[in-house]
């Protein structure tokens, strides 16, 4: 005797599933991070900033190939899709940062110099330690 099927999960009733919604998440940060509007993205992948939006928010699921151009657009590797997933359900919410943090990595990230990445990073940690106290 076979056990009883799981009904269909369907997006009208259940909503967005997890995955897509990671996966969405996931397409925004890399996004924000290469430094990309909704815009832009869209027209590199050949789709709608509104299909970008609905991609972000899981309403629409990201194809096999367009999310591979949108790996090569924001030069990551597609695996980072889904980062934070296990074998079963998305790990919690990504987390979303502020443009302005986005901003301070995109240009950290810029700079050619180990050396100069460095002493940038001791000194955020300086200030943030100073900041801190009462």
């Amino acid at each position: 005797m076979r056990a009883p099927r799981k009904p269909r999960r369907t997006a009208r009733e259940d909503g967005p599933d997890p995955i897509d919604r990671h996966v969405g998440k996931r397409v925004r940060l890399a996004r924000l991070e290469a430094g990309l509007s909704q815009d832009e993205l869209g027209r590199g992948i050949g789709v709608s900033f509104q299909a970008v939006q609905k991609y972000e928010q899981g309403e629409n699921r990201v194809s096999a190939s367009r999310l591979f151009r949108t790996a090569q657009l924001v030069e990551q590797p597609v695996s980072f899709f889904f980062e934070g997933l296990d074998h079963e359900a998305p790990a919690a919410d990504v987390v979303m940062f502020r443009p302005e943090e986005l901003d301070l990595v995109r240009h950290y990230r810029r700079i050619a110099s180990k050396e100069v990445r460095a002493r940038l990073l001791h000194l955020a940690k300086r200030i943030s330690h100073e900041s801190a106290r009462p």
